[in-house]
């Protein structure tokens, strides 16, 4: 599944160029031996990967040698610092610069590494106000295809997707040829970016005259979203013809013509496998009443299939039998089973007699059918989000603690790969009781409190005298994933405050929020930064169905409403999957999340984001 743009392919390009006109071999640039020695080993740091070390070599340098080079060398420690995903220390590098004594092409460069700053502080206007002035007309293609990247990212997350996707559009000119692959992600991203928006919309985007480039994506985009493909072909000839040299891939537009021998596939009888007999029968209620709730909401009134709800049981065995009956009653599409184990049954089946849409994930990631989907509230899913999320805002030293039992496995697993993916470093982890009170017992050790206390003891000892001392947090970390639920999330949040982490980020998953606004309970979790479905952030008011929803079952809405999210979208996105397998790039905005289908037909959700303020989740961008 792709990412957004990272630290990782904006930092060497500002590197790279960033000490432009200062010649590093040393026979060249008449640079004094101990010069010479000190850029070899900062450049080895840098190639080693240990960018705070090389940081320090180049501001050494900064400080020890010529006026005209200081100014390149800091800039270059700042590069180098952001690469490595040290925001702190850049800011620090970059405040000790005196702009005034920079060149033009070194001014662009400022603000570049500025703006880069900005947007890891979460501040995307601040960003755009700082590369709002355009560079002058020599400044290096490099530079030039950062800002309009680092612009592009600025203005997607204030959410103004027609500004990011032109912003790459103008990218694409400065992007060397020879990297292809730079070339391949810009334009995919202007194309997912431009799909984002509702047809609506893109119909009403000033563009100019063909054959601008802007204006081809545009009208591309317009045709892929049009609500009747029927004369797609027609509308692909005149747009090859208006847009002859048009830098989208061919495989983009061979897609959307597809689109035109694509029918929407909607079943007529839908089998229903939820295990209304187990120990989960509450919340297997919940998804059954979403799952109608969205049949009786439908837009198509035209469209009535035959839903029919077999009970899947607990066991894997029961689950399959009800497959089978499913299948010979005659349903043409099976939505379920829901029990992991369940799932795992039916995939091991191989070719599937119907196409199916399970309600969670198997343990294998391969493909076990061209019939069989994937769908569900995956722990996992969410921990990577996280992990980028936390990255993407400038952190790279965690620390973690997650609850003991295969959940918190599962979810601090997932969180580590992608973190260490990153070239995050997972200092410490620690593991809780999930039913204490206390977490006093995992909290020292995750921040090095009991090696404060074991300091005291030791030098009481020697003085044989009591010595007055406050203990003192580890300094080396600069974010805590906290995978909880909420009543140790309320626990645990304000125990680390009590340990002198108040000022350490905290990022969790859904599961630390109840779903239900609650301000009293809620209050200790003030600046938790957690990742959740539209279901759940959008209030009621402004969500009819999700208010009808809390209407009919208000006492299990509380308990279960991310299910009830996920039996609606599961009934909603059944006519939409085979598109979706056929083109992959396409997004279903749904109430779990914005859904795509990945390689293996599972379906992956991008989540929105909250942070707890005055006990309240407020959105967080």
């Amino acid at each position: 599944m792709r990412r957004p743009p990272t630290l990782h392919r904006l930092a060497p390009a500002i590197i790279a160029l960033v000490i432009t006109g200062c010649a590093l071999d040393a026979q060249k640039s008449g640079i004094r031996s101990s010069e010479h020695e000190a850029l070899q080993r900062a450049q080895r740091a840098e190639q080693s990967g240990d960018y705070e070390t090389a940081a320090r070599e180049y501001t050494a340098l900064a400080a020890q040698f010529s006026e005209l080079k200081r100014p390149a060398y800091m800039l270059r420690a700042a590069g180098i610092l952001l690469r490595g995903n040290h925001i702190d220390q850049a800011r620090r590098v970059l405040a000790g610069i005196d702009i005034g004594t920079l060149n033009p092409h070194q001014r662009v460069q400022h603000r570049v590494v500025a703006a880069r700053i900005a947007l890891a502080d979460n501040k995307p206007q601040a960003a755009l106000d700082l590369l709002r002035e355009d560079p002058p007309a020599d400044t290096p293609a490099a530079v030039r295809s950062d800002l309009h990247e680092l612009r592009a990212d600025g203005y997607q997350r204030l959410g103004k997707l027609v500004e990011s996707a032109y912003q790459r559009v103008l990218r694409e000119s400065f992007i060397d040829t020879s990297e292809q692959e730079a070339l391949d992600r810009n334009r995919q991203t202007i194309w997912q970016t431009l799909l984002r928006l509702p047809a609506e919309s893109l119909t009403k985007i000033r563009t100019e005259a063909a054959p601008d480039a802007f204006s081809g994506w545009v009208q591309l985009a317009r045709i892929a979203k049009a609500p009747s493909p029927d004369d797609i072909a027609t509308q692909i000839d005149r747009w090859r013809t208006l847009y002859p040299e048009h830098p989208a891939a061919p495989e983009i537009v061979d897609l959307v013509l597809a689109r035109g021998q694509q029918q929407v596939q909607r079943p007529t009888r839908i089998a229903l496998l939820l295990p209304l007999s187990s120990g989960i029968k509450e919340l297997a209620q919940a998804l059954r009443d979403g799952f109608f709730a969205a049949h009786y909401q439908r837009g198509n009134t035209d469209y009535t299939p035959v839903i029919r709800v077999y009970d899947s049981g607990q066991e894997p065995d029961s689950a399959a039998a009800a497959y089978s009956q499913a299948v010979a009653d005659g349903s043409d599409f099976v939505v379920g089973p829901l029990i992991k184990q369940s799932v795992n049954r039916i995939a091991r089946n191989g070719r599937l007699p119907v196409p199916s849409l399970t309600l969670n994930y198997s343990d294998t990631e391969r493909l076990a059918s061209d019939h069989l989907y994937q769908f569900g509230l995956a722990p996992e899913d969410e921990a990577r989000q996280v992990s980028e999320r936390a990255w993407l805002d400038g952190h790279n030293h965690a620390l973690a603690i997650a609850p003991e039992g295969e959940w918190g496995d599962r979810v601090l697993q997932s969180f580590t790969d992608d973190w260490t993916q990153h070239g995050g470093v997972l200092l410490e982890t620690q593991r809780y009781p999930a039913d204490n009170n206390d977490f006093s017992a995992q909290i020292e050790p995750l921040l090095d409190l009991d090696e404060s206390m074991r300091r005291r003891q030791a030098l009481e000892k020697v003085l044989q005298s009591t010595v007055k001392f406050e203990p003192r947090r580890r300094q080396d970390a600069d974010v805590i994933f906290m995978a909880a639920f909420p009543r140790q999330g309320r626990l645990i949040r304000p125990q680390l405050k009590f340990h002198y982490a108040g000022d350490l980020p905290v990022y969790s998953t859904s599961h630390v929020f109840s779903g239900v606004r609650n301000q009293n309970a809620d209050r200790d979790m003030d600046d938790v930064i957690f990742c959740d479905i539209p279901w759940v952030l959008t209030e009621d008011s402004g969500n009819a169905l999700k208010a009808r929803v809390a209407r009919l079952w208000p006492e299990s809405f509380q308990q279960y409403t991310r299910f009830y999210a996920l039996g609606i979208d599961a009934y909603n996105i059944i006519p939409y999957l085979n598109n979706l397998r056929q083109f992959r790039y396409e997004q279903y905005s749904g109430e779990t999340g914005l859904l795509q289908l990945g390689d293996t037909n599972r379906v992956f959700r991008q989540l929105q984001w909250a942070r707890f303020s005055n006990g309240l989740p407020r959105p967080y961008n």
